[in-house]
């Protein structure tokens, strides 16, 4: 049993390790009137979800792939803040943390040290994701579009898909 002290009268107690994980998405192009992009992203501690998000992106996306990037790069800077505040809390993260991405291409980017013709116009803030990613802080995992629970934060779902997220969400 893992257990974390919060206080000196709370405590955090878990079945295994206290692993940090996170799922991502971005619907492209979404808004109908300006064509921004929802980002969406949940992160987990075991199968309790502790933080999420579902937000307009403040620039149009060129490509899925990049309103997928930007979400990601939304979502490292929370990962940089659980961290720590597990951290604070004596249950330090061991390796990187997972963020689970349904777009390969968005993965691709962001694995990669050099700039395309298809990603130069990505604004140079997203690209902290990159270091994160070097520096072994995050890891973006492949996750099936089928299987990603942060769509139930970024598009209209049909009743039992929506259902069904939000039961790998552990909500109700």
């Amino acid at each position: 049993m893992s257990t974390c002290r919060v206080t000196d009268s709370i405590r955090l107690e878990s079945e295994g390790n206290i692993k940090l994980t996170g799922f991502v998405d971005a619907d492209w192009a979404g808004d109908h009137a300006d064509r921004k992009s929802t980002s969406g992203y949940v992160f987990q501690i075991g199968h309790s979800t502790i933080a999420w998000s579902s937000k307009k992106q403040s620039v149009v996306a060129m490509s899925s792939t990049e309103a997928e990037y930007v979400a990601a790069s939304e979502a490292c800077r929370e990962v940089q803040w659980l961290r720590q505040l597990l951290a604070d809390m004596e249950v330090p993260q061991d390796g990187p943390t997972k963020i689970y991405e349904d777009n390969q291409g968005c993965i691709k980017v962001a694995q990669s040290d050099r700039c395309s013709q298809r990603t130069k116009h990505i604004d140079v803030r997203h690209h902290q994701l990159r270091d994160l990613c070097e520096s072994g802080i995050v890891s973006l995992v492949y996750c099936p579009s089928s299987e990603m629970p942060a769509d139930v934060l970024t598009k209209p779902l049909g009743k039992d898909k929506f259902d069904r997220y939000l039961k790998l969400l552990g909500l109700q």
